[in-house]
């Protein structure tokens, strides 16, 4: 392709992204507003940091400015031409043991509304599909609200039925952590699947008009939930397990239930993903990892009656240092591109379809996204891939917007 070919290209590109509706199903940056300062970016994609973290609200980045660190901030979303951004209220599963997930569900959804209140000139919420069209018509940002982890309704669908009040559009229903009622990808069964209740729970969703969301959710209850749900599902952040064979990424049979029901999968940047390669040498040097951790736990209790000193307070600081060390190092192995990233929306539009593959990039839940991707401002250059790649614009729109915007109309209504 010559100099000029090139650039026409990228021109037409750029057009066709910004005269389209762009839309991300999934971003945690809502965290980031109410928590310490560089105390959450990345947290999401790590389930052992996860688990211990324990954030004080209020004090957290003003996403109005556009910001030194993170994946999302108002001037990088213009920029980028994100149209409309499911945000995410993830409830971390530390919230269980302190009887407070309900109540960090609602700071979360609080800390949205009060910013779309603050900036009514440049946000706005969307509730519904025509919602976040008159938005973008408008030149605005459209906000949906979402919750990330189904322990968050506390195993009560009168709590359920209040989230949905409040504008929340749908619920992943699990996270790392199997609940009560579902089970984890990344976590021990103890429901077989979906409970009886978790089936009510998926019932009651559909009523309701709020999307399920099967991201993070074990095979068994991706099935169960295949069987349940009388409206399109939504994987709003998962990618190929056929590509990069991550416990988090949908099988090819998967792809293709979610095709025959009329859902849509929607491709996550987390870099473990979407890398085969970054996949397996993660996972060999977090073994590695946990095995220094032992072998100090273990040592500790051999020498307690010794000289050293082997408190639980050192234990805990020795620990951390070994955390720290390896996330270094893990932050220098090769990371995965844009390319590779797209190579997940190919495979998927040729198992599940065109009309059944979105974007949901878990921006701000990641600690970074692929090369290429480092954030929303790249979204632009997902669409000059695909066109580079040959899809057609009208196919480009739909992976970029159109399927996940159909799924939310087909569910809640125009």
């Amino acid at each position: 392709m010559s100099i000029n070919q090139e650039q026409e290209l990228k021109d037409k590109a750029r057009k066709l992204h910004f005269n389209s509706i762009v839309v991300d199903t999934h971003a945690d940056t809502i965290s980031r507003m109410v928590d310490p300062k560089n105390n959450t970016h990345g947290i999401h994609d790590d389930p052992d940091r996860a688990r211990d973290h324990f954030p004080i609200e209020d004090q957290g980045v003003d996403i109005s400015k556009r910001l030194e660190d993170g994946h999302l901030d108002l001037p990088r979303i213009f920029e980028g031409g994100l149209g409309v951004q499911w945000w995410s209220c993830f409830v971390y599963s530390g919230y269980i043991a302190k009887k407070e997930t309900v109540d960090r569900s609602l700071v979360l959804i609080d800390a949205l509304k009060r910013f779309e209140k603050m900036h009514p000139e440049q946000i706005g919420l969307a509730l519904t599909a025509e919602d976040c069209r008159e938005m973008v018509k408008q030149g605005k940002h459209a906000v949906v609200p979402c919750i990330e982890g189904g322990h968050a309704i506390n195993d009560n669908l009168a709590i359920l039925r209040q989230y949905w009040d409040l504008g929340v559009r749908y619920i992943t229903l699990t996270h790392f952590n199997t609940n009560n009622w579902a089970d984890s990808s990344t976590d021990a069964a103890k429901n077989n699947g979906l409970s009886l209740f978790g089936v009510e729970v998926v019932k009651e969703m559909n009523k309701l008009g709020m999307v399920v969301d099967v991201s993070h959710v074990s095979d068994k209850t991706f099935w169960d939930t295949i069987e349940v749900v009388n409206k399109p599902l939504m994987a709003s952040h998962s990618s190929s397990w056929e590509v990069c064979k991550h416990p988090r990424n949908m099988k090819d049979d998967m792809l293709k239930a979610v095709a025959t029901n009329g859902g849509v999968v929607c491709v996550n940047f987390c870099p473990p993903f979407v890398s085969e390669q970054l996949r397996v040498e993660s996972n060999n040097l977090r073994n590695q990892m946990w095995e220094e951790i032992e072998d100090l736990e273990r040592m500790a209790k051999r020498s307690r009656s010794g000289h050293y000193d082997r408190s639980a307070e050192f234990i805990k600081e020795e620990t951390s240092k070994i955390q720290q060390r390896y996330r270094i190092i893990m932050s220098d192995l090769e990371q995965p591109t844009l390319s590779d990233t797209v190579d997940h929306i190919d495979h998927m539009v040729k198992v599940a379809g065109i009309d059944h593959v979105g974007l949901g990039s878990d921006f701000d839940g990641i600690a970074n996204g692929p090369v290429g991707l480092e954030d929303c401002t790249k979204f632009p250059s997902i669409t000059e891939e695909l066109m580079r790649r040959g899809y057609a614009d009208g196919d480009i729109q739909k992976i970029i917007g159109l399927n996940t915007m159909r799924v939310m109309e087909e569910n809640i209504g125009k």
